[in-house]
């Protein structure tokens, strides 16, 4: 009997476990969609639920960011999606039910996985309407991180209307995103670098909005992306490039559309006279110059061996081709650091007070600001190691015997 028991115990135990059958060859192909139901493009769509059926079973037990409800947005939107799990088919419906006469967009997001941890790379989107038509209208354009001024892959993209329908698209991996398909009429588009998946915008996520009238026109869209607030920028901390140069940082961005004259500084010993600014860079200005430099060294090095007929180094690759991941803000990024040109050079060890008459934040304040900072001592004198101290005879010394020989007597005659 006892025998029994424990033979039933482990069967029921084989059968509740959700991990992958043991033997045989691994799997490592990610599960695959099979169909969808309904069929995408359909109209008057009665059923209450979006059915996806895969090849094989889902794995469910992911927490957090891996939680399958966080693979499925649904545009309109009104609340998170009600998700239902069963093995290999998954059904996703509205928080509160699909509205009447209104066309849908179900997407479901690339990293589902299998029981083997398999993940799928690729993504789907299905589109249907619950009345007899689907519009036409959609908004498409680019997310950018702007204070890097890079794509910002999977951005969350909303388009609000004037009556607070939300619709919800998720940005590629080059920043390109489609919101759609939307009546026609105005929209507020708010995309967000939501860092912690929440798809919410919090206070200190990067965001922009911009406003939109489908059918839209003319070029694509941007949206560049930055963290915002309403404080002014003050001076936070400066740093001693050289001699000649200053690394000035703000606590806040600033507005790149501003200019920064040298009649806005003024840096001053504590104890001497002021030192005139000659210059400003911004960080793309300085990244020019960085870029101009090392093409004039080039250029230098190509015509030294040219002249001594030593084999040339290869001329730089051709740009690549406009994939996406290449591409750049209409504008300039916001930016916290700017290097400052002085006249003269600045003394070792010494303390001085650099301050700005005016500056713009990205949050459009204007506010001046002073700093006090020491420049770096003076290096010691390099040490002379004893053992390369050169060592030398004393004058007058007896001279010197070669080791083996007998000392000669000197000749003093008969």
């Amino acid at each position: 009997m006892r025998r029994r028991l424990i033979a039933a115990s482990i069967l029921v135990a084989a059968c509740a476990s959700a991990g992958p059958p043991p033997g045989g060859p691994e799997d490592r192909t990610p599960p695959r969609l099979v169909r969808v139901s309904p069929d995408t493009n359909a109209v008057n769509v009665s059923q209450q639920r979006v059915t996806f059926y895969f090849d094989e079973q889902i794995n469910d037990r992911a927490t957090g960011e891996g939680d399958i409800s966080n693979y499925f947005l649904v545009s309109p939107s009104d609340g998170a999606p009600r998700i239902s799990w069963h093995r290999s088919r998954i059904d996703v419906r509205p928080r509160h039910d699909f509205r009447g006469n209104t066309a849908y967009t179900i997407t479901l997001l690339p990293g589902l996985t299998d029981l083997r941890n398999n993940r799928m790379k690729d993504g789907f989107e299905l589109t249907f309407s619950t009345g007899p038509t689907i519009p036409a209208g959609r908004i498409k354009g680019y997310a950018f991180d702007w204070v890097t001024e890079h794509p910002s892959a999977d951005a969350f993209i909303e388009a609000i209307t004037r009556d607070s329908i939300v619709y919800l698209a998720k940005g590629d991996s080059v920043g390109g995103f489609t919101v759609g398909p939307l009546p026609a009429g105005t929209y507020l588009v708010r995309g967000t670098i939501d860092q912690n998946h929440n798809r919410q915008q919090d206070r200190t996520e990067p965001w922009d909005t911009v406003r939109v009238v489908t059918p839209q026109t003319g070029g694509g869209l941007q949206l560049l992306m930055a963290p915002r607030d309403t404080l002014p920028a003050r001076l936070q901390g400066i740093g001693v490039v050289d001699s000649v140069t200053l690394a000035v940082t703000f606590d806040r961005l600033l507005d790149p559309a501003q200019t920064f004259p040298v009649e806005n500084w003024r840096l001053a010993g504590i104890d001497s006279a002021g030192i005139p600014v000659t210059g400003t860079r911004t960080p793309r200005q300085e990244k020019a110059r960085q870029d101009s430099l090392q093409r004039q060294a080039a250029d230098s090095a190509r015509r030294a061996d040219s002249l001594a007929r030593r084999p040339l180094p290869p001329l730089p690759r051709a740009q690549p081709a406009d994939t996406g991941a290449n591409r750049t803000p209409s504008r300039p990024g916001p930016f916290t650091t700017i290097s400052v040109i002085l006249a003269k050079p600045l003394k070792p060890n010494t303390t001085y007070l650099l301050s700005v008459k005016s500056v713009r934040a990205l949050s459009g304040r204007v506010t001046g600001s002073e700093r006090r900072f020491t420049t770096p001592k003076p290096p010691p004198p390099p040490r002379v190691r004893a053992d390369t101290i050169p060592i030398r005879a004393p004058q007058n010394a007896p001279p010197t015997t070669p080791p083996g020989t007998l000392p000669t007597t000197p000749n003093r005659g008969p």
